[in-house]
């Protein structure tokens, strides 16, 4: 790759960094979510004080994704649940439920014997279930993708223990669906995460389900790219 390509590279995620930068707190970290998220082997949170993002599906009726991370005791465990943007997700509304040592348990009104025929709960855990409670939820608009959500539930729960916890995501109606997980409030971000950014925004906006709108940005955004290694090569 030439001098000149690399510098015209370069300055398109520059400014792909001053777009992210200027950006609201929702900018999460994304979790990778190519894991089973089973009980048995569950997505791992590394720190559930950073900020992070799960975007995943509930395949199926009866589908459970769980996500393990430690805590210690005192620690606030942050949650919150939103849906993409999407017709036939509307009325989608899957609860989750925290999962751990010293836990009392909160069913949110749902049947205790479902709730735990449902999860897998160890016998020295407690559940805290989380579930939606507004008719209709409103929406945000994500700036560091370009994309949009209905607002769902969120929680702060203390960790009464030290020690291994899990966030659960199902869908107590059986629904499936799409949902973003968000884990954690602490941003952190780097100058090294810009080149992230692009697989970052592709993948958020296909999950989305944008294609259209993101293959036109694409485009001219590669026009520009094209446009300014042209100018710098002059």
């Amino acid at each position: 790759m030439s001098r000149d390509l690399i510098y015209g590279f370069m300055i398109v995620l520059i400014i792909g960094f001053i777009l992210f930068n200027s950006s609201s707190t929702k900018a999460h970290r994304p979790l990778d979510t190519d894991e089973a998220g089973t009980r048995a082997n569950p997505i791992i949170v590394s720190d559930h004080k950073i900020s992070w993002a799960a975007y995943n599906t509930l395949d199926s009726n009866k589908d459970v994704d769980y996500y393990q991370f430690e805590a210690e005791k005192g620690d606030n465990i942050y949650a919150s649940l939103v849906i993409p943007v999407i017709d036939r997700l509307e009325n989608f509304n899957p609860e989750f439920a925290l999962i751990g040592p010293g836990l009392d348990n909160d069913y949110a009104g749902l049947d205790s014997s479902e709730i735990k025929n449902r999860l897998e709960i160890k016998d020295t855990e407690g559940v805290i279930v989380i579930k939606y409670k507004v008719q209709r939820s409103g929406t945000f608009f994500e700036p560091f993708t370009q994309t949009t959500y209905w607002e769902k539930q969120e929680a702060t729960i203390n960790a009464p223990v030290q020690g291994k916890y899990h966030l659960a995501v199902f869908s107590n109606q059986n629904s499936q669906g799409k949902y973003v997980l968000s884990i954690g409030r602490k941003e952190e971000w780097g100058f090294q995460d810009l080149f992230r950014y692009p697989k970052i925004w592709w993948d958020v906006r296909m999950f989305t389900e944008n294609e259209k709108s993101t293959y036109v940005i694409t485009g001219l955004v590669a026009a520009a790219a094209m446009f300014l290694i042209y100018r710098v090569g002059k």
